[in-house]
C-alpha cells in the first residue's frame, strides 16, 4: 500500500490544477472572444464585400450612363451637323431649280423673240415682194398686222417710211382720178376715188381741192350732209375765188337742203357779202328774206381762220 502524499504536493498540486483551470477558462473565453472578433470580422468583411459590390454596381452604372450619355450628344452633335448640312444643300437644290427655271423662262422668251423676230422678217419680205410686184392695196390691206410683229426698229422706220409714200402715191392718183371723174361729171365713180384719196392720206397739199371735189361731188349725189362737212373743210384752205364761190353757194344750199336753217342764212349772207355779182347772189337774196320772214337768225361761221380761208 502506497503512502499517501505529502501536504505539500497536495498543495502544489491543487495550485496546479487551479492554473490549468484558469489557463482553461482563459482559454475558453480567449476562444469566445476570438470567436466573436472572427465573427464580426466576417461581418465586416461582408459589409466590406457588399459595399465593394455597390461601389462596383455604382461604377459600371456610372460608366454605363456616361458612355450613353456621351454617345447621345455626339449623335446628336452629328445629327445636327447632317442637318445642317441637308439644309444647305436643300437651299442649293432649291436655288439651282429656281435658276433652272429662270433660265427655262429666258429661253422660252428668247424662243419667242426669235419666232416673232422670224415672223416679222418674213412679213416684211412679203410686203417688199409685194411692192416689187406692184400690188399695193394688198400691200396696204396687210401693213396693219405686220407692224404690230415688227421688232427692229430701224425695219419698221424703213417699212413705215415705204408705206406712207405708197399711201402718198395712191392718194394723189385716187385724186387725180376723181377730180377727172367730177369732171366727167361721174359723180360715184368720183365720189369713191376721192373718199379713197382721203383714206390713203388725210391731209397733203392737195386737200384743199379734194375736199372741195369730194363736197360738190357728194352734193350732186344729194348726200347733203357729207357735202356740207367737206365742203366746211374745204373753205378751210384758201382757195381762188371761183372755187370759193361755187363752195360757199353749194355748202349754202345743203345747209337750206337739210333745213338748218340758221346755217344755211349764215352762208347765203356770207356769198351775197362777197359775191354780190354773181348771177346766183339773187336767188341767195330771196332764201335770205325767207329765213328773215320766218325769224330764224343767222348762226355759225361759214369759213374756218386755219388757213387764211376768209381772204378772198
Amino acid at each position: 500500500m502506497s503512502n499517501p502524499p505529502e501536504p505539500s504536493v497536495v498543495s502544489e498540486i491543487e495550485q496546479v490544477v487551479r492554473e490549468l483551470r484558469n489557463d482553461m477558462i482563459e482559454s475558453r473565453n480567449l476562444i469566445i472572444k476570438t470567436d466573436n472578433l472572427i465573427k464580426n470580422l466576417g461581418g465586416d468583411i461582408r459589409q466590406i464585400t457588399k459595399r465593394q459590390e455597390n461601389f462596383e454596381k455604382r461604377f459600371v452604372f456610372n460608366s454605363v450612363m456616361s458612355y450613353v450619355l456621351f454617345s447621345v450628344i455626339i449623335f446628336t452633335a452629328l445629327y445636327l451637323a447632317f442637318q445642317a448640312q441637308v439644309a444647305r444643300e436643300h437651299n442649293a437644290v432649291e436655288t439651282a431649280e429656281e435658276r433652272i427655271t429662270q433660265l427655262d423662262q429666258r429661253v422660252v422668251e428668247l424662243e419667242g423673240e426669235l419666232g416673232r423676230r422670224k415672223v416679222a422678217e418674213e412679213e416684211a419680205y412679203t410686203l417688199y415682194r409685194l411692192m416689187e410686184e406692184g400690188k399695193k392695196d394688198e400691200v396696204l390691206s396687210r401693213y396693219p398686222t405686220a407692224r404690230g410683229k415688227l421688232v427692229n426698229r430701224a425695219e419698221k422706220e424703213l417699212l413705215e417710211d415705204a408705206v406712207d409714200d405708197l399711201n402718198r402715191e395712191l392718194a394723189w392718183t385716187a385724186f387725180e382720178f376723181g377730180r377727172d371723174r367730177f369732171k366727167r361729171r361721174d359723180f360715184e365713180k368720183a365720189r369713191d376715188a376721192l373718199l379713197k384719196s382721203v383714206r390713203h392720206v388725210a391731209k397733203d397739199h392737195y386737200s384743199s381741192h379734194l375736199f372741195y371735189y369730194l363736197g360738190m361731188s357728194l352734193y350732186e349725189l344729194k348726200d347733203y350732209v357729207g357735202a356740207v362737212e367737206n365742203l366746211r373743210k374745204a373753205l378751210e384752205y384758201k382757195q381762188d375765188r371761183a372755187t370759193k364761190n361755187e363752195a360757199v353757194i353749194h355748202l349754202a344750199m345743203a345747209l337750206d337742203k337739210l333745213n338748218r336753217g340758221g346755217e344755211a342764212r349764215a352762208a347765203y349772207e356770207y356769198y351775197v357779202k362777197r359775191f354780190a355779182v354773181d348771177k346766183r347772189a339773187l336767188d341767195a337774196n330771196k332764201r335770205i328774206l325767207h329765213y328773215m320772214r320766218e325769224g330764224i337768225a343767222a348762226e355759225g361761221a361759214v369759213v374756218g381762220k386755219r388757213s387764211g380761208g376768209d381772204d378772198d
